[in-house]
């Protein structure tokens, strides 16, 4: 069975303590000689990671030990923040909601518009809470747009609300009205920065973690299967 790109995490594997999932910030400062701070951005602002499992037996081991082989060579995998794959005031009980005008909610929403640091969106449950740090992603340029919510936001009775987000969003090529916005498990595309996959044999308990480091890729390049 071939294998496609982007690859999903390992099935059943989750991660520790020592996960860190950031914003890049790729902006210079300049101090002219009147005391003056000119800032400038000089490149997109990017999706870091830097993953750690729990103590893991040599089974499972083997099994990141593979995953992390078929994505040499610059190949790609959904990463998300493990911390925030749900919304903070639902928690998993999200699931459970109720779209307005019925149906069951299942953590998906859609794009209605977007601009330089807005999303709108409609088919939420009426009075849906999105709170300041939660995440969304929608498809964008082959990949994966995501973005922070840095404004509470409630929907309104019509399940349609505009979430403030940051980073600013990509409108070239624009994206595509009426594709789903994920609120839960938000993802981008990401390669593994090399050298940083470790996987090493196990201590006296018989586990070890494993560990490894990513960086967002929005190049869009489609990528034969494996």
């Amino acid at each position: 069975m071939a294998i496609s790109y982007p690859r999903p995490f390992p099935s059943g594997m989750w991660f520790a303590s020592g996960t860190e999932f950031k914003l890049a910030d790729n902006s210079v400062q300049n101090t002219l000689e009147s005391g003056a701070i000119q800032t400038m951005e000089i490149a997109p602002s990017l999706w870091s990671a830097k993953f750690v499992t729990p103590g893991l037996l040599m089974r499972d081991r083997q099994v990141w030990q593979a995953w992390e082989l078929t994505l040499r060579g610059g190949r790609t995998f959904l990463a998300y923040d493990p911390e925030k794959v749900y919304p903070a005031a639902y928690r998993a009980g999200v699931l459970a909601l109720t779209r307005a005008g019925g149906g069951a909610f299942d953590g998906t929403a859609t794009l209605a518009s977007v601009a330089a640091t807005s999303v709108s969106v409609t088919g939420l449950p009426a009075g849906y809470m999105a709170k300041v740090g939660d995440m969304l992603s929608f498809p964008w340029n082959n990949v994966h747009a995501l973005h922070q919510i840095v404004e509470d936001v409630t929907a309104n009775g019509a399940g349609a609300a505009t979430f403030r987000v940051w980073p600013p969003v990509q409108t070239s090529p624009a994206p595509a009205g009426g594709s789903t916005v994920r609120l839960v498990q938000p993802w981008c595309v990401m390669k593994i920065k090399p050298g940083t996959f470790s996987a090493p044999a196990s201590s006296t308990n018989g586990t070890a973690p494993v560990s490894f480091e990513g960086v967002q890729d929005i190049s869009g390049k489609v990528l034969a299967n494996f």
